[in-house]
């Protein structure tokens, strides 16, 4: 995209008072002007949308050996979080029986168990992530 330079031969066109060489410039200038600002606004939504996920990624606490986010009671996978920077809620296998309630990511298939006072420890290999 040569807008600047495109411009300059308009100019030089204009000047020399060349119509048909003129219009195709121009032509061209307005292209390349359509061109800057589907780029600029493709930059504004991922800019946006970086920024929307940074500040979800603020917004997580560790605590109990897992991360929770501000409002949410579900934890979210440790091993996702710290090695992939994503957000991945853990399930749980039995939630009658709170003294042996094991819990997985549907991701990383990483299992945590919930020992007595609520933390959770790491309980069986992950496989391989993505």
């Amino acid at each position: 995209m040569a807008i600047i330079e495109t411009s300059k031969i308009i100019v030089e066109l204009a000047k020399k008072g060349m119509t048909l060489e003129l219009q195709e410039a121009n032509m061209q200038l307005r292209e390349e002007a359509l061109e800057l600002q589907e780029e600029n606004l493709k930059l504004k939504a991922e800019n946006i949308r970086l920024k929307e996920k940074e500040e979800l990624q603020e917004k997580v606490e560790f605590k109990r050996n897992v991360y929770y986010r501000e409002g949410d009671e579900i934890p979210f996978c440790p091993y996702c979080y710290e090695k992939r920077k994503i957000l991945i809620h853990l399930s749980s296998f039995d939630k009658d029986n709170p003294k042996e309630q094991i819990c997985h990511c549907r991701e990383c298939t990483t299992q945590y168990r919930v020992v007595g006072d609520g933390d959770f420890t790491y309980w069986s290999q992950r496989a391989r992530v993505r």
